[in-house]
C-alpha cells in the first residue's frame, strides 16, 4: 500500500469514529430526555393516585376524617360531596387511566366500600408499574 492510500484510510477511519461518537451522543442525549420525561409523568400520576386514594379513605370515614377534611377541603361538607369530586376525578383520569382503573373507580363510586377500595389501589399500582400483590 502506497502511502496516500494509507492517509485515505487514516482519514475515513478517523471521520467515521467522530461521526459514530456524534449520533451515539445524540441518541444518549435523546433518551435521557425520554427517560426524564417518563420519570416526571409516573411521579404526576402517582400524586394524583395518592389524591385520588385519600379522597376514596375520605368518603368511607367522612365522620371521623371530617374536621381535617374540612380543614384541607372545606368545599367537601359530606359523603355525597367527596363522591362527587372523585367522579371528577374520574373524569380527569379518563387522559391517563387504565380501563381497568376507571372501571375500578366507577364501581367505587357506586358502591363506596372497603373491598372497592382496595380493587381500586391495586388497579393503580398495576398502572404505576409495580406489579400485581394478593391481599388476603
Amino acid at each position: 500500500m502506497d502511502t496516500i492510500n494509507w492517509i485515505t484510510l487514516g482519514t475515513g477511519l478517523i471521520a467515521g469514529l467522530g461521526i459514530g461518537t456524534a449520533v451515539t451522543a445524540v441518541i444518549q442525549h435523546a433518551l435521557k430526555i425520554k427517560e426524564s420525561s417518563f420519570q416526571s409523568q409516573r411521579q404526576d400520576l402517582e400524586k394524583r393516585y395518592r389524591v385520588i386514594i385519600l379522597l376514596m379513605y375520605a368518603s368511607l370515614e367522612f365522620n371521623r376524617n371530617k374536621t381535617t377534611l374540612h380543614i384541607n377541603r372545606p368545599d367537601l361538607e359530606d359523603q355525597q360531596s367527596v363522591l362527587d369530586e372523585l367522579k371528577a376525578e374520574w373524569t380527569n383520569m379518563l387522559l391517563f387511566a387504565s380501563k381497568e382503573t376507571l372501571y375500578a373507580l366507577e364501581n367505587f363510586i357506586k358502591y363506596p366500600d372497603k373491598e372497592n377500595l382496595q380493587q381500586t389501589a391495586l388497579s393503580m399500582r398495576q398502572d404505576l408499574g409495580r406489579g400485581l400483590i394478593k391481599l388476603n
